[in-house]
């Protein structure tokens, strides 16, 4: 494993992280900053993760 392959699990370890986060406080319904603040972490998760799967695929044997 090299260090692409390294920080892209990172980088999902976290996406998935914030998503849990976010997705719980969008299931309290509540409207406010912290619904707001959970609707911009799903749109960069569903960004960010598609990315590192990518460098995972293209750099996991190089």
């Amino acid at each position: 494993m090299n260090i692409p392959v390294a920080a892209a699990m990172l980088g999902l370890a976290i996406s998935l992280w914030f998503g849990i986060g976010a997705l719980r406080e969008l299931k309290r319904d509540q409207p406010g900053h912290s619904h707001n603040a959970a609707m911009i972490h799903i749109a960069m998760v569903a960004l960010f993760v598609p990315f590192c799967v990518i460098v995972i695929i293209a750099y996991w044997n190089a």
